[in-house]
């Protein structure tokens, strides 16, 4: 174990009474989001110090330096470190090992997404978090997208109407993950908003079509069709769901839009645009003729002045948890998670017929 031993108001320029000492293990490309973001919420006096922890030492310290903050390569070190809560963000197989091991020594834990490899990992976790009272929370972080709050709640109103379909794309270049694939890695963040949208139901069929990349047992693009049931989203027959995942995204570049179809009204996300949504207004089923040809519903624009980035809002709710500030059960606890892992594994399955 390495680390540095500096205090943390040298280290983080804040005094150790204005919040949790927080970590990240893992600091490859989505740690350093983690980090980042802890690094802004410590300048906010919102934790008392920072460390981050990786494997490599290099890494690490390079990391520590640049963000001013402790840094060590041995995740059993966190706790003598005065550390009570910790982001998990390492690939996907050390999960569950990490969020077992740093539950049992008592601290809180916010683990990436997917939770674990498989729903058996990941029940493992939950029952650690159950005989341990820590915070578990799961990096789906979307679920604290200020406008897809907004669209559970326009929906739940019943103000878009009967909902017709939803349908998402999420879609980026880069070389295939050599752990998981797209499901695991861009689909379950749409399926579980799919799943939030409805009122936190469950998919009563799951289809899939996956093609697979250079990388054996990676596929690199797939679509997921999601059947709910009969009652959801006000309508009698249910609603379908249509997710788009790819990593070969060469023509559009990086997208990540959610288009949600109703009868009366429809909404369309940019989860890019924190600052609000569009609302597409059509009453009764209108089609472009009504409004003068073949051009979109008119719109307006929903402003949501108080929305701030995903990754943002996800860590300030963990820490409020972790605080005892919020003892509510977390919008992205532990059971979402797992509930993500089983998602992904009926899409796999679906598209291994």
């Amino acid at each position: 174990m390495i680390y540095d031993s500096g205090s943390v108001k040298e280290r983080t320029g804040v005094g150790r009474n204005m919040g949790p000492k927080m970590a990240v293990v893992g600091t490859g490309y989505w740690g350093r989001n983690h980090v980042r973001t802890l690094s802004a919420l410590a300048g906010e006096g919102v934790i008392s110090g920072l460390v981050v922890c990786d494997v490599d030492a290099e890494r690490a310290k390079m990391m520590a330096d640049e963000f001013n903050c402790e840094w060590c390569t041995d995740a059993s070190e966190l706790s003598s470190m005065g550390v009570i809560a910790t982001t998990i963000a390492t690939p996907t197989p050390q999960h569950a090992p990490l969020a077992i091991d740093l539950m049992n020594g008592g601290i809180h834990v916010l683990v990436e997404k997917p939770l674990a490899m498989n729903k058996e990992e990941a029940v493992e976790i939950l029952n650690c978090a159950e005989k341990t009272g820590m915070v578990l929370m799961v990096g789906h972080l979307f679920r604290y997208h200020a406008a897809i709050r907004k669209a559970a709640e326009l929906i739940k109103s019943g103000a878009l109407g009967t909902i017709l379909h939803i349908e998402s794309e999420r879609l980026s270049v880069r070389e295939p993950r050599p752990d998981i694939g797209v499901i695991a890695a861009l689909a379950i963040h749409d399926m579980d908003i799919m799943k939030d949208l409805m009122g936190d139901t469950d998919a009563d069929e799951i289809s899939c079509i996956a093609l697979p990349s250079d990388t054996q047992n990676i596929e690199d693009h797939a679509i997921i069709e999601m059947q709910f049931p009969n009652g959801c989203g006000h309508n009698p027959n249910g609603v379908t769901a249509l997710v788009s995942v790819s990593w070969r995204s060469r023509i559009q570049g990086k997208v990540r839009s959610l288009r949600i179809i109703g009868r009366d009204a429809s909404l369309a996300i940019d989860y890019l645009d924190h600052s609000g949504l569009w609302i597409h207004h059509h009453p009764n089923n209108a089609h472009g003729q009504e409004w003068g040809g073949f051009d979109a519903a008119p719109r307006e624009r929903i402003e949501l002045p108080l929305g701030e980035p995903s990754l943002t809002a996800e860590l300030r709710a963990f820490i409020n948890h972790v605080s005892g500030k919020n003892p509510a059960t977390p919008l992205a606890s532990g059971l979402v998670g797992l509930n993500g892992v089983k998602m992904v594994d009926l899409a796999l399955c679906a598209a291994r017929k």
